[in-house]
C-alpha cells in the first residue's frame, strides 16, 4: 500500500528553507537571520552562531604542535588541553558583547615549544574562530663552569637574562630563559667572581639554537695569592736582616721589624712552607717562624718571623710549671723520671743563679709536697730547689717509705747550730718568704731575713738572720746534697736593727728584722738593701725607708742612708735635683736596681708619700728615684700615692709615659743602664677599674729618661696564655701577679721568672699561688 502523498504546501517550505540554509554567512542581512558575517549585522568571528543574540563560541586553530602537554585558558580559566594541531573551540560559550582573552596556560614539552597566541582578544558579537595558536621549538642554553672558588659570577645570554653562578668548583648551569629554534645565543660574562678575584673565559658561547645547548664551558683560571708576613722582637743595626725562603727556594732579604711579601705567588691549592735560610748576625738569638706552612687558598699575610725579644717562653717540655694555679710540688726520684718533678705554686720565693746556668728556689709562701696524709693549706716553705734544664730537689732524698718529709714541711722552725759552722742534713732555715738572696763570688747563696719561723716560736715573725748555702753533690737516689751555715743575725724573731753610725761599716751592725726589702747586688759584690716592713733601732714596727750596703768581704753591714725610724714620709724636693733633705718614704715590695756607675734606684711599694697617704698603713706608690752622691734624687713618678698608669703606645718612649701605682713587682737592668720591671699589684691605666695583679713590663730609658711601655696589658687581672712549649712567641701572655721569683739576665740577656700569685691560664678563675716557670728576652 503506497504511503499518503505529502500536502503541496509542505514540500514547498521545505525547498525554501533549504535554500535559506545554503546562502547563509554568504552575505550577511540586517534582518534577524542567523549568518553572522563580516557585515555590520555579524559579531567578529567568522562563524555562525545560534542567532544573533548569542551566546557564541570561542576557538580557533592550533598549528606547529609536537609536544605535548599544553594548556589555554579563556579569560584566566576554561582550561583546554589541546592535544594535537588543528581547530579548537573552549567549552564555555560568551554572551553577546562579552569579552574573550586567550592565553597560554602550560607550554608543551617533549619536545619543549613555545606556543604564542594571535587574534586572542576582543567582543564576541557571533562565534569566535580566529583565534591562532602557533607553536615552535624552543632550546635550553647551558654549560659547565669549572674551577671556580670566588663568588659572584654572573653570565648572561644575548646580553639579558642575568644568571649568578653559586657554589665552587665544577658548576652546570642553564639559563632560565629558552631560545626559539634556529635563533641565535651568544654566551658572555657580566660580573667576573671575586673573593677572591678570578678570571673566568667562555668557549663554545654562541651559535644557532637547533637543539638544546649545554657544551658551554666556563673556564675560571686559577688565581695565585701572596705569601708574607712580618719580623719582630729583631735587634736592630748591623746584621739585622733575615734570609727567608719559601718553598725551599724565592729568597727574600728582609731587615728590621717589618712585613714582608714572597716575590713569587702560589696558585690556588698550593702549598707554602716558609722557613729562615739564613739567621740575623745582629743578635745571638735564632729567629722562629709561626704560621709558616698551609695551604694558599687567599693572600696570606701572617706568617711570622718571631727573634725572641719582647718574647715570653713558657718552659714547659717537661712539667716545669702548669698552666694552673694552686699545685702541690712533686718528687720523683731515681733518675728518670726526675723530669716528673716541680716546685709547688708559691710567691715571694728566694731566688739565685748559681755556678753552671743553674736557677735555685727557696721557700715562699705556698704549697709543699702532698703530704701522703692528706692535702695541707698553703703555708710557709723552707725546701730548696735547682733547675738545670730539669727542677731537682735538694737536701730532701725519700725516706726509707718512699716520703719526701722536708718537701712535705710547711712551718718549720730554723735549726742554726754554730754560728759559721756547716752541719749537713741538720742546719737548715726557718721557712719563710719575702728575704733578700744574693750569690757570692764562690757560687754560694746567702739569704738575710723575710717573715717567717725563727728557731723557736709557733707563728710566723719577722727575721733578720744571715745564712749561706753551699751546694754539694747528688746523693745515691738522684737527690742533690749541699750545706746550711748560719752567718749571723738573730736567731730569734722581730730584732730591732743595730745601726751604728751613719756611713760606717761594723761587726755589730744589722738591719733589723723584715719583710719585703727591696735589694740588689752591684758589680763590686755589694749587697744593697732598702726598707721592708720590719723593726728600726727602737724595736717599732713599720714601714722602713732606711738603706744598708753589705760587703760580702768583710761580712759587715753599712747603714747608708735614710732614717732609723720607722713610717717615715717621703721628702720630694724638686724633680730631678737632689737634696741632702731628699729622702723616699718607707715602703715594703719595692724594686731596686744599680748601674754600672754604682747609682742605686728605687721604684714604687707599698709606704709612705710625701703627705703619708694611708696612715698609719701606708697606701701604693709610683715615684722612681736615685741615689747618687750620697743624695736621693726624685726622677719620675707622683709625690703622692695611687697613681693610674700613664701607658702610651706599646714600644714607644713618650716624655708623659709612667707606670701606675704598685707593690711586688720585679725587677732588672741592662748594659745600657736601663731598668726594667714586671707586674706587681696596683694600679693600671683606668681609674674605673679596681685595683688587681699587674703583667706589664716597663722599662726606663736612661739616655731619653723616658718610659717604655714594652708588653703585657694596661689593664689588671689578665689570664694568662700558654701557646707554645719551650719556644719565645711574641703571643705568649703571663697572667698578671706579684711576688713573683726572679733570676737577673743570664748570660744570653734571658730573664727567668717563676711563680708568684696571680692569674693562670683560666679566664674568670680567681687568682692563686703558681708554679709556671717563663723567660723573657728584653730588646738590648
Amino acid at each position: 500500500m503506497k504511503p499518503a502523498a505529502k500536502p503541496f504546501f509542505f514540500v514547498c517550505l521545505t525547498i525554501i528553507a533549504l535554500v535559506l540554509a545554503a546562502c547563509s554567512g554568504v552575505k550577511g542581512g540586517s534582518g534577524s537571520g542567523s549568518g553572522g558575517g563580516s557585515g555590520s549585522g555579524g559579531g567578529s568571528g567568522s562563524g555562525g552562531g545560534s542567532g544573533s543574540g548569542g551566546p557564541f563560541t570561542i576557538g580557533g586553530t592550533v598549528v606547529g604542535l609536537t609536544g605535548t602537554g599544553l594548556v589555554l585558558q579563556d579569560n584566566g580559566g576554561d582550561d583546554l588541553t589541546i592535544t594535537k594541531t588543528g581547530a579548537f573551540t573552549f567549552k564555555t560559550a560568551i554572551a553577546s558583547g562579552g569579552a574573550y582573552k586567550v592565553t597560554v596556560k602550560t607550554q608543551p614539552s617533549t619536545p619543549t615549544q613555545n606556543c604564542s597566541v594571535t587574534s586572542g582578544s576582543g567582543t564576541a558579537l557571533a562565534n569566535v574562530t580566529n583565534v591562532q595558536v602557533t607553536c615552535g621549538n624552543i632550546f635550553t642554553i647551558g654549560g659547565s663552569v669549572s674551577g671556580l672558588i670566588g663568588t659572584g659570577l654572573v653570565l648572561q645570554n644575548n646580553a639579558a637574562d642575568n644568571l649568578t653562578i653559586a657554589g665552587t668548583g665544577n658548576v652546570n648551569f642553564t639559563f632560565a630563559t629558552p631560545v626559539s629554534g634556529g635563533a641565535a645565543y651568544a654566551v658572555t660574562i657580566l660580573t667576573q667572581p671575586a673573593n677572591p678575584g678570578q678570571t673566568c673565559t667562555v668557549l663554545n658561547g654562541s651559535g644557532t639554537a637547533n637543539t638544546s645547548i649545554n657544551n658551554v664551558q666556563i673556564i675560571c683560571s686559577q688565581p695565585a695569592f701572596t705569601v708574607g708576613g712580618s719580623v719582630v722582637g729583631l735587634v736592630p743595626g748591623t746584621g739585622n736582616t733575615v734570609e727567608l725562603q719559601d718553598n725551599a727556594g724565592d729568597d727574600l732579604f728582609v731587615t728590621g721589624n717589618t712585613s714582608f711579601t714572597f716575590p713569587t705567588q702560589v696558585t690556588n691549592g698550593g702549598i707554602y712552607n716558609v722557613s729562615v735560610f739564613l739567621q740575623p748576625t745582629s743578635q745571638p738569638q735564632p729567629c722562629s717562624v709561626f704560621n709558616y706552612t698551609g695551604i694558599a687558598k687567599s693572600n696570606v699575610s701572617d706568617v711570622l718571623v718571631d727573634c725572641q725579644h719582647n718574647d715570653w717562653n713558657w718552659l714547659s717540655w717537661y712539667i716545669a710549671g702548669t698552666a694552673k694555679s694552686n699545685n702541690y710540688a712533686t718528687a720523683v726520684t731515681p733518675i728518670p723520671p726526675k723530669d716528673l718533678n716541680t716546685p709547688g705554686g708559691r710567691d715571694f720565693a728566694v731566688t739565685w743563679s748559681g755556678s753552671g746556668g743553674k736557677k735555685w728556689l727557696f721557700g715562699g709562701f705556698g704549697f709543699p709536697l702532698l703530704s701522703p696524709y692528706g692535702a695541707q693549706i698553703p703555708g710557709f716553705l723552707n725546701d730548696i730547689w735547682f733547675w738545670d734544664g730539669v727542677w731537682n730537689p735538694v737536701n730532701a732524698g725519700p725516706a726509707s717509705n718512699g716520703t719526701w718529709p722536708l718537701l712535705e714541711a710547711e712551718n718549720i722552725n730554723g735549726t742554726y747550730g754554730a754560728l759559721g759552722v756547716a752541719n749537713p742534713l741538720v742546719n737548715t732555715p726557718g721557712s719563710r718568704w719575702g728575704s733578700v738572696s744574693w750569690t757570692d763570688a764562690a757560687g754560694n747563696l746567702w739569704m738575710f731575713g723575710g717573715q717567717g719561723f725563727a728557731a723557736t716560736g709557733l707563728d710566723a715573725e719577722l727575721l733578720n738572720d744571715v745564712w749561706e748555702f753551699v751546694p754539694g753533690g747528688a746523693n745515691a737516689d738522684g737527690s742533690f746534697a749541699g750545706n746550711w751555715v748560719w752567718r749571723g743575725g738573730s736567731t730569734g724573731f722581730n730584732q730591732s736593727g743595730v745601726y751604728g753610725t751613719l756611713g760606717t761599716a761594723a761587726a755589730a751592725n744589722i738591719p733589723g728584722g723584715r719583710w719585703a726589702a727591696a735589694n740588689v747586688t752591684d758589680a763590686a759584690g755589694n749587697v744593697w738593701l732598702f726598707g721592708g716592713q720590719g723593726f728600726d733601732s727602737a724595736g717599732k714596727e713599720g714601714l722602713l725607708n732606711d738603706l744598708w750596703k753589705y760587703n760580702i768581704a768583710s761580712g759587715q753591714w753599712t747603714w747608708v742612708a735614710g732614717s732609723n725610724t720607722a713610717n717615715q714620709n717621703g721628702v720630694y724636693g724638686t724633680l730631678g735635683t737632689g737634696a741632702a733633705a731628699n729622702v723616699p718614704g718607707g715602703r715594703q715590695a719595692g724594686v731596686l736596681w744599680v748601674d754600672t756607675a754604682g747609682n742605686v734606684w728605687l721604684y714604687g711599694g707599698f709606704g709612705f708619700d710625701s703627705t703619708g697617704t694611708g696612715t698609719p698603713q701606708g697606701a701604693i706608690l709610683n715615684d722612681l728615684w736615685e741615689f747618687t752622691g750620697g743624695q736621693w734624687v726624685w726622677i719620675s713618678g707622683g709625690n703622692t700615692a695611687n697613681q693610674t698608669g700613664t701607658y702610651g703606645t706599646q714600644t714607644a718612649a713618650a716624655a708623659g709615659n709612667v707606670p701606675g701605682s704598685r707593690w711586688g713587682a720585679v725587677g732588672w737592668s741592662d748594659a745600657s743602664n736601663n731598668l726594667w720591671f714586671f707586674g706587681g699589684w696596683g694600679y693600671g691605666s683606668s681609674v674605673t677599674q679596681s685595683t688587681g695583679f699587674l703583667n706589664d713590663i716597663w722599662e726606663y730609658q736612661s739616655s731619653s729618661k723616658q718610659w717604655i711601655w714594652w708588653k703585657g696589658t694596661s689593664n689588671v687581672n689578665q689570664s694568662g696564655a700558654y701557646l707554645t712549649n719551650g719556644i719565645p712567641y711574641v703571643n705568649n701572655v703571663v697572667g698578671g701577679r706579684r711576688g713573683t721569683a726572679i733570676w737577673q739576665p743570664d748570660v744570653n740577656n734571658y730573664v727567668w721568672v717563676f711563680g708568684g700569685e696571680g692569674f693562670d691560664s683560666t679566664p674568670g678563675a680567681p687568682p692563686g699561688y703558681l708554679n709556671d716557670l717563663w723567660t723573657y728576652l728584653p730588646f738590648p
